[in-house]
């Protein structure tokens, strides 16, 4: 939180429409749906892959945080291969985080 620039976990809770003692709670590893890690993702603007699985880095959503050697033949085929393992509902959440991170002029 503070290294976004959240100081306050009553601001963060009331940003993402939780209570306070939720915040708390997922500050000690509580559950936490994956509805709730995409909108805390988009609010605190951190990588879903990062908060998740520690893999990447917290900036590794953005543009120009790419790694060098990916190539989009490569990153297709791993989205291909995982997507294969979701449930539709996993789907709709994983389109809706990546949409939210498009400008509104290039959303479908």
């Amino acid at each position: 939180m503070k290294l976004r620039g959240m100081r306050k976990q009553h601001a963060l809770a009331s940003a993402l429409g939780v209570n306070e003692s939720t915040i708390t709670r997922w500050k000690a590893n509580g559950p936490m749906s994956v509805n709730s890690a995409v909108l805390l993702c988009r609010e605190l603007d951190i990588s879903l892959d990062w908060f998740l699985s520690g893999t990447g880095s917290i900036n590794s959503h953005k543009p120009n945080a790419r790694m060098p050697g990916i190539t989009q033949d490569k990153l297709l085929a791993h989205f291909q291969r995982f997507e294969a393992t979701l449930t539709d509902h996993s789907r709709s959440l994983l389109i809706a985080f990546m949409d939210s991170l498009l400008p509104e002029d290039h959303r479908e």
